[in-house]
């Protein structure tokens, strides 16, 4: 099973985008919220490495606004 991190302002869309990409798409996290652009992509790393997630750069957005960060598993495309 593998598992992908990643950055967001809107969990909702992020949720239904991944879903669409991935046939075995579950366990949809939200496990953090943030107030600046930077403090969301220093958990995102932190968590994707302690779990060994992917973590691909992600969070097109200003710095200064509301951030999520979300987990789920997979089991590929």
């Amino acid at each position: 099973m593998a598992c992908r991190v990643g950055i967001t302002m809107d969990p909702d869309e992020r949720k239904q985008y991944w879903r669409s990409r991935y046939r075995s798409f579950r366990n949809w996290r939200i496990v953090g919220h943030y107030n600046s652009k930077r403090e969301a992509q220093q958990e995102e790393a932190r968590l994707a490495e302690i779990w060994g997630c992917d973590a691909p750069p992600d969070g097109i957005g200003p710095e200064q606004a509301s951030w999520y960060v979300y987990v789920f598993a997979h089991d590929g495309y």
